[in-house]
């Protein structure tokens, strides 16, 4: 049965239409009715009729705009139109949206309205199927996407000696085969320290801005292209066009790197590299292709360099890092509260890492035991252990490596001084710095890589021996330093605030408020001083 919305705001019409017919009689049953546009709006998003049938003019909402807006958010809904003036206009209204008829109220019978059902229900099943079909349509080009994006991701995640029949027939489908390149684009965002505490949705949503940026110039300059990202990391993309000569492919991906490089340092802050492949073709060469990719990879976490093409690259001769056995002497070493151990096992790891070349993997697995070290010999409750997991997954180059194993060092080292002095060497350089650079912009992260341990860390470790957190302290050096030169009674308080190293001066006399007690016009003011100024 065809469910019908009667929809009219003269009440006598509404009872005309439903005693006019027998309505099972043509397959259809009166599901409700409705007096104005408004209300017929809301029953039909909340029953979603088969057939309505609709006066034209009513209050509220014409009728008129109430197929507009069911065509749009309902269009199997089928229309039938009713009026009281036989206007050519108001039919071709109607007509446009679809309606499947426009019928005169004065010349409403029987058999007319039965006829323009009949032509509303053969239109209705005509939108059900062609519905269906554009669904199915939707499905299958959906699961086509879905299964060339996990052949894609399969050829830069499966292991070397994985078969690829299966990944090589889906690329087959989609023409891809017939010619190729590929690019390993590796991502930094300076705004983000390198091995910090930076939060997962900061990443992730500066990797968004980068990925946006790389798509529109990948649909600039590519026919057929695919830009995804092998894992939750947010550190890189890989790129993979077809459907271009090979002469072309060189051109492109060179006119991309340049591009996507200077836009994303000025925009986003990013420093990144493009890394690419030969240009391939043929199921044959899958191999090559999937091995060119791991070279570029470890070619880049060796040197943290990029080729815009693979040119031939060849692989180092790799060599065992030989520190078998570190975590546990580590941890006897951390535990003995000795020092020079300490020092001389992760002195050691740091040259070979340096040194030898390896692949990425050997180092990560030592970055993992390592952590592991500390966490058995201090718990896993020391403020060492927060970040490690974390920073170790996101270590991409072997000059990260080599910097968050000496930021721990530091650290170690630092927190067995305090066993023995009480004080850290590394916050009382973290003092002097601050004082040194006092007229400076200085951020935390400042400070954590002059002395080389981790923000958190070294904000934790300066509380712990003030009492007092690290920013807090940069500000009142800084209002310290800006009180003497307003006493000195050479600069306008504009002027000090930029000189201090503040975006501007609201924001200045804020911070001077609160650790002097007053701004700085009603220090100056203190002093016997007056100046005109816009704080």
């Amino acid at each position: 049965m065809y469910q019908v919305l009667l929809v009219d705001d003269e009440p006598l019409i509404l009872s005309g239409i439903k005693f006019l017919i027998d309505w099972q009689q043509n397959g259809c049953q009166i599901a409700d009715t409705a007096r104005n546009g408004q209300q017929a709006l809301e029953k039909i998003r909340q029953l979603r009729p088969d057939i309505v049938i609709c006066d034209i003019a009513m209050p509220v909402l014409s009728g008129t705009e109430l197929l507009r807006l069911a065509a749009s958010e309902s269009p199997a809904t089928v229309f039938i139109m009713l009026t009281n003036h036989p206007d050519f206009d108001l039919a071709r209204e109607s007509l446009r949206f679809a309606a499947v008829d426009y019928l005169l109220k004065s010349q409403l019978s029987a058999e007319t309205l039965e006829q323009s059902l009949a032509r509303a229900c053969a239109e209705r099943d005509r939108r059900s199927l062609l519905a269906k079909a554009e669904l199915a349509d939707s499905y299958l080009a959906e699961n086509s996407r879905q299964l060339l994006d996990s052949a894609i991701l399969r050829m830069v995640q499966a292991p070397a000696n994985a078969r690829m029949e299966e990944t090589a027939a889906v690329l087959a489908s989609h023409h891809i085969l017939d010619g190729w390149g590929m690019a390993y684009i590796p991502l930094r965002f300076s705004l983000l320290a390198d091995t910090g505490p930076a939060e997962p949705q900061d990443l992730e949503r500066m990797f968004q801005w980068e990925q946006e940026l790389a798509e529109k110039l990948a649909q600039n300059l590519f026919a057929e292209y695919s830009l995804f990202c092998p894992d939750k990391q947010y550190q890189s993309l890989f790129l993979l066009a077809w459907g271009i000569p090979q002469k072309a492919w060189q051109e492109k991906l060179l006119a991309f790197s340049d591009k996507l490089g200077s836009t994303s340092s000025t925009i986003v802050q990013a420093d990144l590299r493009v890394l690419g492949t030969d240009y391939f073709t043929g199921e044959a060469q899958l191999a090559e292709c999937r091995r060119q990719l791991f070279l570029l990879r470890e070619h880049y976490y060796l040197t943290s360099q990029g080729r815009v093409l693979f040119g031939g690259l060849q692989p180092p001769a790799y060599q065992p890092l030989g520190l078998t056995g570190l975590g546990g002497r580590l941890t006897a070493e951390l535990q003995a509260k000795n020092a020079a151990g300490v020092s001389s096992l992760l002195g050691r790891a740091i040259s070979r890492i340096q040194d030898t070349p390896h692949e990425k993997s050997q180092a990560v697995w030592l970055c993992g035991e390592v952590s592991a070290a500390v966490e058995q010999a201090l718990g896993a409750d020391s403020p060492l252990c927060g970040q490690g997991p974390r920073q170790i997954e996101r270590l991409a180059t072997r000059g990260q490596v080599v910097r968050w194993l000496e930021q721990l060092l530091n650290e170690l080292l630092s927190q067995l001084e305090q066993y023995s002095l009480g004080r850290s060497a590394l916050v009382e350089k973290a003092r002097q710095y601050v004082c040194d650079n006092v007229e400076k912009r200085i951020m935390l992260q400042d400070v954590a890589e002059y002395v080389c341990i981790s923000p958190g860390y070294l904000s934790s470790l300066f509380k712990k021996q003030y009492n007092q957190n690290l920013v807090d302290y940069i500000n009142e050096v800084k209002m310290e330093r800006a009180c003497e030169l307003i006493r000195e009674g050479r600069y306008r308080i504009y002027e000090i605030s930029y000189r201090m190293g503040f975006e501007n001066a609201y924001y200045f006399s804020r911070v001077f408020k609160r650790h002097v007690g007053m701004t700085p016009s009603e220090y100056r003011k203190s002093l016997g001083r007056n100046e005109t100024y816009v704080e």
